[in-house]
């Protein structure tokens, strides 16, 4: 009789183990699940035709000079003018989701790390006079901390 407990003690204890093994490996299968909801959604994003339009505008034609004169410039084309701020907007909620641990970054890097560090380069002039004119230091800040973190793989990657 000592025997049969013996090995139900043996056996309820070993289920445990695999259960608690198995829970881990759920919970691992359910996170890698939301990383991957997350990314999906924000390159949906990246390919929606307005934001598409203004990645491209910064690519090719965004060229600054001062920042009176591209304020002044902009304010005739009210669409080419949120270029800028679409553009800055989507890079700073892809940092911010790197920050909190929503996405991996190696999944950023790959799809997206030739296209940070560029329009970062392009874009930080202006973002440093618009932190100026709204005396506002945290605007783009997200993005411009995510590019001080640059993945070791990132040093691979050529731009201009």
């Amino acid at each position: 009789m000592t025997t049969l407990i013996e090995w139900s003690s043996v056996l309820t204890s070993l289920a445990g183990v695999l259960a608690a093994i198995l829970v881990l490996l759920e919970l691992r299968r359910m996170d890698k699940h939301k990383d991957l909801e997350i990314t999906m959604k924000l390159f949906e994003w990246a390919e929606t035709d307005r934001l598409r339009k203004a990645l491209k505008w910064v690519e090719n034609e965004f060229r600054f000079e001062d920042y009176k004169s591209k304020k002044a410039a902009l304010e005739n084309d009210s669409e080419v003018s949120d270029y800028l701020f679409q553009v800055e907007a989507f890079f700073e909620e892809v940092g911010f989701m790197v920050n909190k641990n929503f996405v991996d970054i190696d999944v950023i890097t790959d799809r997206l790390g030739a296209f940070i560090i560029s329009d970062w380069k392009k874009l930080e002039p202006w973002i440093l006079d618009m932190r100026k004119e709204r005396s506002d230091k945290t605007f783009a800040n997200i993005f411009k901390n995510y590019i001080r973190k640059q993945p070791p793989t990132w040093k691979k990657i050529k731009y201009f």
